[in-house]
């Protein structure tokens, strides 16, 4: 997706990017992109290295404002929790917009972060108060501006930095400074709010007319510790009840550094009184530990209200990655107060923190946790798909990532556009495809625009199976629309093996060597695919025989065997029911034991109870690894 639209001129993507109807994310991302891919070229490594590059920038402002809230040691914590927090790691490698439009929004809080330290009081740690000078509103509107410009949901970034003024005018009402430099911010949020007005006039008209309204705040509480969990260590495939003692220690380190906050608040700012010399980090802005909160909660809140709207605003952890960073900050502060109260406690808590982010890290490249096999997918399609077969992605707007890879000469579709809920609705696009030997139905991200599944199941009430297969994030079944073709196709090797009453005509398979374990397409196991052809001469079978493909040795021992499935070819028209020299087509998948030793193995065909046997052809089994 994101390469497609690089790949287009600046001037359509600036189109496209503000009024969100072609492409549901502003422009600035893809502008980047554009000329990122103009410099270095459009290959992978390319791509992805942009986002990787602006994530990792992200520690740059995590630092300051850790310092700002919490002292230098807090910060230094909590960049280095946000450098190898396993979610964002995941998100930085993505070629996507969600970790750059992050590393901006967090520009935009360390601007505000910097003004607000200017209004408090001037005894406290003066050494680092900023000047009276405008570069951190100027640093504000160029973060908050481009991170609106890049993900919408960085709007809600926008109360927490009106909050954060507010609550520093309130705190120092008092000073004659204070008005000023409230009045001057909100100035310049006032101006990000016009330059992001016409991207939230689309986005708002957008929303209204594609989303399905719900409840406000309904299921919050679980939503909240699935997020807690998968922001402290991403997807590593623990136990429950790890992954609750790992929210555990995550929000009890997180309320110790709301509550530190509040405590040196009270004690310093509310009191007026001179910093005397503590053993306490002391930080810029006044009551650190609300400010925290307020970035944790009103984004929590305002999306809560907006339930009412759009019942998915909180269906991906991905919407609210802006959260990542403010809580990396509350764990920097508070592993900053132990460490200050007792080092051994900071220390454990550290190690408690990072070893938990090491240990998860390594998942992110697990099989289980790996992006869309795009490649993968459009290398499976292009080596199984027939030269009269067809494609047919779903969702629509994933046949982006397919076509980047595949290259075959089958015509991709991608006739669905709008959420699918009445079967009606599928017929007529899909009866146009009627032609085709095989059609190969591509399907990714399409629950919520069919959440019956209707167009899988159009075609599996209709036509045999061929193969299913689901690399990751990818799901793909192959459909024979011509399982009972008019003659032997000329590419497929003769055999007229006799089984009683049926004759096997002649087979394929693919591939001719292969590892017997596979951790992409169909853990754990390598599968072989056979095509059979198979007739009958004379009278049908009186009792539906139902053909299997055996793997099997030099010593007769059997390593695989094909799968039975009842939407295949012989279930879907059984043999008793054929017509004398009528021509079937049936597909099989052989799975293999995951310990099959090296060597070279017959596919053997049979059926059970009937007399007869042919061999297929030989598979070489290359690897145990």
């Amino acid at each position: 997706m994101s390469t497609f639209w690089a790949a287009q001129p600046a001037s359509e993507i600036w189109r496209v990017g503000l009024t969100l109807t072609q492409d549901k994310h502003p422009p600035l991302y893809y502008l980047l992109l554009h000329g990122w891919t103009a410099l270095f070229g459009p290959g992978d490594f390319a791509v992805r290295s942009l986002g990787a590059l602006i994530g990792a920038l992200a520690v740059l402002p995590v630092y300051g404002i850790g310092r700002q809230l919490g002292g230098r040691r807090a910060g230094v914590m909590a960049a280095l929790l946000l450098a190898l927090n396993p979610f964002l790691v995941w998100y930085s490698q993505e070629a996507r917009m969600f970790m750059p439009a992050t590393t901006f929004g967090l520009c935009g809080v360390l601007g505000i972060g910097y003004w607000v330290s200017g209004i408090g009081h001037p005894r406290l740690n003066t050494q680092y108060l900023i000047p009276d000078t405008y570069w951190p509103l100027l640093l504000a509107i160029a973060g908050f501006t481009a991170a609106l410009y890049t993900y919408l949901f960085s709007a809600f970034l926008l109360p927490v930095a009106g909050a954060w003024l507010a609550l520093a005018w309130w705190l120092n009402r008092r000073k004659p400074e204070a008005p000023r430099r409230f009045w001057t911010g909100a100035a310049a949020l006032a101006v990000v709010g016009l330059l992001f007005l016409p991207l939230a006039r689309s986005a708002w008209l957008v929303s209204g007319g594609e989303a399905t309204p719900g409840r406000a705040f309904a299921g919050m509480g679980p939503t909240l510790w699935r997020l807690l969990q998968v922001y402290a260590v991403g997807w590593p495939r623990w136990s429950g009840r790890t992954m609750t003692w790992v929210a555990i220690i995550a929000g009890g380190l997180g309320v110790f550094g709301l509550a530190g906050g509040w405590v040196l608040g009270i004690r310093y700012w509310w009191r007026q009184c001179p910093i005397p010399d503590t053993q306490y980090p002391i930080p810029n802005i006044q009551y650190p530990g609300l400010h925290l909160a307020l970035w944790l909660l009103l984004p929590i809140l305002a999306g809560g209200l907006l339930l009412t709207r759009d019942r998915t605003v909180f269906a991906e952890t991905r919407y609210f990655i802006f959260l990542v960073p403010a809580l990396c900050l509350t764990w920097g502060a508070g592993l900053a107060w132990l460490w200050q109260w007792r080092r051994l406690a900071g220390g454990i808590g550290l190690a408690l923190m990072l070893g938990a982010a090491l240990v998860a890290l390594p998942a992110n490249w697990s099989p289980q946790n790996r992006r869309e096999a795009w490649r993968e997918a459009a290398a499976f399609v292009q080596t199984h798909a027939g030269p009269n077969d067809a494609v047919v992605i779903q969702a629509d707007y994933v046949h982006l990532a397919f076509e980047r890879y595949f290259h075959g000469p089958q015509p991709v579709f991608y006739p669905f556009t709008d959420r699918l809920t009445d079967p009606a609705q599928v017929d007529a696009p899909l009866e146009g495809l009627a032609g085709y030997d095989a059609v190969w139905l591509v399907q990714s991200h399409h629950q919520e625009l069919d959440p019956g599944n209707l167009v899988a199941g159009w075609f599996g009430a209709r036509y045999p199976l061929i193969t299913e297969t689901y690399p990751a994030g990818i799901a793909i079944h192959g459909f024979a629309q011509g399982y009972r073709p008019s003659a032997l196709p000329a590419d497929v090797p003769r055999l007229d093996a006799a089984f009683d009453n049926l004759r096997l005509l002649g087979c394929t398979y693919q591939p001719d060597a292969l590892s017997p374990r596979d951790d992409l397409f169909h853990p754990p196991s390598g599968w072989v695919h056979v095509t059979a052809y198979w007739t009958s001469p004379g009278q049908p079978p009186a009792a539906d025989i139902f053909p299997l493909v055996r793997l099997v040795d030099a010593a007769g021992q059997v390593w695989g065997q094909s799968l039975e499935r009842g939407n295949d070819a012989v279930h879907i028209w059984p043999t008793s029911r054929w017509l004398p020299n009528e021509i079937l087509r049936a597909d099989y998948d052989v799975n293999l034991n995951p310990i099959t030793p090296r060597g070279t193995y017959r596919l053997v065909i049979e059926a059970p109870g009937v007399a007869g046997q042919a061999v297929c052809g030989e598979v070489g089994v290359v690897s145990n690894e």
